[in-house]
């Protein structure tokens, strides 16, 4: 059992890891700072009456830093806080965030990897009160590149103060390292981890180690750390899908003729003339191996020359590499018809949706691809504070920021047919199975037989991109305090930022491919493999091997002779053309004004802040109209030679966006929250590139079509209100409950209307899709939540302590995107929303031992409005719940060894299209163990 004075020394420690760093050399607003000051005494000393024997540690000292951080910030936040160095409660930061109330996370071949804040994903994030993005076309960083291991806490703000940098609508989440201050001295912590995967087989490695001292000096006082992260990941996915449900038309002209006679003739064949009847369009399998490998590295420098100076210099970079290689296998036919063979029974629900059945002479495409992606973002920082009197501080802070990501998607496609597929969908995974049809003269029917692939050739789909995102930034803050009065405080900065954003994204190039050298080929087992072991699927399929499809070049070289002309083409690898570079300069200009007050001395527990945030926003985009005019070849119409014009739109905006946060005390241990402010989203980059490509020359009698993304967009801007109640009944327990409004204008949306233009010949008309700024939404709901450890049970079952909160989220916006597939309009809620959402955690913390089991659960939700390779149909993810544990022992107060477990129930994902008796996929994830040895010292 470790003494008192452990205990008290590693509480103290805790206390400062996960508060100082916002308190010291970071521009983070001024709330946060004076939260993290109160939080330091309070977490650090006993309260609400419990005795001076009681100390808080390990799992009790992460819980009571976030409760007061909580507690006593200015605005409403919520927070997660290490509970030591290197160890957030979760590996993942996503994955962290979605135990807090209101969060609600998305999974990327099952870790997790983005999150939507009460509805909304435009989230704004931060490490350490500054800018922060991945350079993809986007705004934010994504959260799967960085090592959680470098993290001392996370905030998520969600009604912001003026002083907030603005950005995000739906909230904002500021990440937070360590600083060499945070430490009375000399620190050293270090960590190794073994992961095992159970699905994929594999065990990948982990580590992190943090160096840190401080010194005095004939200068003053120097610190130095150094936090270096290393992960290596592995996952595999396994997927059954069904593809799009199609009704059969079996209409009648007004001459008794079927408007559709193929549709008619199925219905007939079947039985069904009358009825309603949906076919799904075939099966597919997809089986992804592929690994992640993050390094982190926080580097940190801290000088303070006296006592109302202090200067701090920061280099934050992450590194994330993503790969995988996958086996793909369709046996479908898009939009065309599929053919029953009748001489099968077929079976359909009360509603006419298919269940079972037998078609004939299937396509099969057998696929083998690779996806890399690979972004580094480096983030320097120079932050000063001076406190020059008692009563004032100026914060002063430079940032520049450079992000890369670099893309590769390339697919090797193999054709053969299924002459009979036997399916089944609606209850639990769908069974796919091919048969032969057992007439020689068509072959043998195996699936499994390089000789049914071979004679029809193949093809090849090669893509690249590019992006590279730079940003320099400063700002200059200054806070006077009152000694006296309700008047306690006013702020006022200024903020200036220039950044670019480079994206070069080629069109997939295709190849097709004649038969390839046997040794090219590669028979991979489905049966007793996929999907932990199911039957319901074909024995396997023939690929084009994927041990040289993870290498793009060998690829490309093993293909070169089996494509015909285009041979070198495919050498040479896909190119940029001008159209495929998108260009963005965005100029801010930010002041803001912050007052913060309270009323006690005068009797009225009230106290707060109001302030207004004015932003100017100048954007400059550049790109290319790509025009082909018609042209006269041998008496006929046809393309013409490629032209590209360029294209310069420049925009600029000006917003005014106040705050209000009010808070009563009812006595010291409740307290009533009310927020009211205006905030905006800018458009993602992407979705403001100008490059369009139209073709004059149309061959068939449909309409021309283009798509865009619009410079002209504007940001997205929401009204906020929230109230929130709080009780805190101890220091590490407390209840609230929190409801909120959101009213948000200028929903971006895709829009298809007519655009007239002319390359010489007259004017033509062109049906163009672009993101245009459309109608309003709103999003309410309400939160509730609570955690506590039973103290007041006897010995070891005082250890025992729990955590709950419940979300409801509902949404009112726009969706002229969804459709089904006859081109009906449906109404469907926010993409990504999930209206109910809870977590249950379960924690046992005394001595050296410390536990925690954690269930989250959200309900269905939409995945997107038009699903690619869907038929454009919505796509909705059916309700999911996971559970996660760890369990820790801490041997000495300098050695532990945690034990923990990710997705334990072995969850399955199931998707749909529009209603769940049109199943889409069926998703299996791996299991993680993981085993961590920490020091520290």
């Amino acid at each position: 059992m470790r003494t008192i004075v452990q205990a008290s020394r590693r509480a103290r420690l805790l206390t400062g890891i996960s508060v100082a760093t916002v308190a010291l050399g970071t521009i983070a607003p001024a709330s946060a700072q004076e939260t993290a000051t109160e939080q330091s005494a309070e977490t650090a000393a006993p309260q609400d009456g419990q005795g001076n024997d009681i100390v808080v540690t390990g799992v009790r000292a992460s819980l009571s830093s976030a409760q007061s951080i909580k507690r006593n910030s200015d605005v409403i936040v919520d927070s997660i806080v290490a509970e030591d160095i290197g160890k957030l409660p979760d590996r993942n930061v996503a994955e962290a965030l979605q135990r807090i109330t209101g969060i609600q996370i998305q999974r990327s071949f099952g870790e997790g990897s983005s999150v939507s804040i009460r509805g909304l994903s435009q989230v704004r994030t931060e490490v350490n009160g500054r800018d922060v993005f991945t350079a993809n076309g986007g705004r934010t960083l994504s959260l799967e590149d960085v090592p959680s291991e470098l993290l001392a806490g996370v905030d998520v703000y969600k009604n912001p103060a003026a002083d907030q940098i603005e950005g995000g609508i739906g909230g904002l989440i500021n990440l937070r390292t360590r600083k060499p201050f945070d430490f009375d001295g000399f620190k050293a912590s270090a960590s190794a981890s073994i992961n095992y995967y159970d699905l994929y087989g594999k065990s990948t490695p982990q580590a992190n180690l943090l160096l840190s001292d401080r010194w005095d000096t004939g200068i003053g006082e120097i610190g130095v750390m150094v936090d270096v992260a290393y992960q290596k990941t592995a996952f595999r996915q396994d997927q059954i899908s069904s593809q799009p449900f199609y009704e059969l038309d079996q209409t009648l002209g007004a001459n008794g003729v079927p408007n559709d006679a193929a549709d008619y003739a199925v219905a007939s064949g079947l039985g069904r003339l009358g009825q309603d009847t949906y076919l799904p369009h075939g099966v597919g399998i997809g089986q992804y191996l592929g690994d992640r490998r993050r390094i982190g590295i926080d580097a940190a420098i801290q000088w303070k020359p006296t006592e109302t100076l202090l200067f701090t210099g920061e280099y934050v970079r992450s590194d994330y590499k993503f790969q995988y290689g996958d086996y793909s296998f369709f046996a479908y036919t898009g939009d065309n018809p599929i053919t029953p063979d009748y001489t099968q029974p077929f079976s359909f629900d009360d509603d006419g949706n298919f269940r079972s059945g037998t078609f004939a002479n299937v396509p099969i495409d057998s696929n083998t691809s690779l996806e890399r992606r690979k972004s580094v973002t480096n983030d320097f920082s120079l932050n000063v504070k001076w406190n020059p009197t008692n009563n004032l501080s100026v914060n002063g802070d430079f940032q520049y920021i450079r992000g890369t990501t670099d893309g590769q998607r390339s697919i090797v496609i193999l054709h053969s047919n299924a002459e009979r597929l036997y399916q089944v969908v609606g209850s639990g995974v769908p069974t796919m199975d091919i048969l032969p049809d057992n007439n020689p003269a068509n072959g043998n029917g195996s699936v499994t037989d390089v000789a049914n692939y071979a004679p029809l050739g193949g093809g090849y789909l090669d893509h690249i991109d590019h992006s590279v995102g730079k940003q320099y930034s400063g700002r200059l803050d200054a806070e006077y305090k009152f000694d006296g009065g309700f008047l306690r405080s006013i702020s006022a900065g200024l903020r200036y930022t220039d950044r670019s954003a480079v994206t070069d994204s080629s069109t997939y190039a295709y190849y097709g491919l004649s038969a390839l050298a046997d040794n090219l080929y590669e028979v991979h087992p489905f049966r007793g493999d996929l999907y932990r072991g199911y039957q319901g699927v074909p024995d396997g399929g023939v690929f084009f091997n994927r041990g040289i499809v993870l290498d793009y070049d060998a690829t490309r070289q093993a293909l070169a002779p089996y494509a015909g002309s285009q041979s070198q083409a495919l050498l040479d690898g896909v190119s940029y053309v001008p159209s495929d570079r998108n260009t963005q300069g965005e100029k801010t200009y930010t002041a803001y004004g912050l007052a913060k007050f309270n009323f006690e001395d005068a009797g009225f527990p009230l106290d707060g802040n109001i302030g207004v945030r004015v932003v100017k926003t100048k954007v400059s985009t550049d790109g290319f109209i790509v025009q082909t005019p018609q042209v006269i070849i041998d008496g006929q119409p046809g393309n013409g030679p490629i032209s590209y014009v360029a294209l310069g739109v420049n925009s600029n905006y000006t917003k005014a966006l106040p705050s209000l946060n009010l808070r009563y005390h009812f006595n010291d241990k409740l307290q009533l929250r009310l927020a009211a402010s205006k905030g905006l989203t800018r458009p993602d980059f992407s979705q403001l590139n100008p490059n369009i490509n139209i073709v004059e020359f149309n061959s068939g009698s449909g309409l021309r079509t283009a798509s865009s993304g619009n410079p002209y967009l504007k940001p997205l801007e929401a009204k906020q209100f929230d109230a929130s109640l709080e009780w805190y009944f101890s220091q590490t327990g407390s209840l609230y409950g929190a409801a909120f409004y959101k009213k948000v204008d200028g929903f971006i949306a895709n829009i298809t209307s007519t655009e007239t233009y002319d390359f010489g010949n007259g004017p033509f008309n062109v049906d163009v899709t672009r993101p245009l700024n459309g109608d309003n939404g709103k999003i309410k709901g309400f939160e509730i939540g609570g955690n506590t450890f039973f103290d007041f049970l006897p010995g070891a079952l005082s250890g025992f302590g729990v955590q709950a909160n419940f979300t409801y989220v509902d949404s009112k916006a726009p969706s002229p995107d969804a459709a089904d597939n006859e081109g009906n309009q449906l109404s469907v809620p926010l993409e990504l929303l999930s209206k109910y959402s809870y977590n249950l955690i379960g924690f046992y913390d005394r001595g050296p031992l410390s536990a925690r089991v954690a269930y989250n659960w959200r309900s269905k939700y939409v995945v997107t409005t038009r699903g690619n390779g869907s038929g454009n149909l919505p796509i909705f993810n059916d309700a999911r719940g996971q559970l996660d544990a760890s369990i820790t022992y801490t041997f000495t107060p300098n050695f532990a060894l945690t034990l923990d477990g990710v997705n334990l129930t072995n969850t399955e994902n199931r998707t749909y299209y529009g209603i769940a008796s049109r199943p889409q996929s069926n998703v299996l994830n791996d299991r993680r163990i993981s085993l961590t040895a920490r020091l520290t010292y």
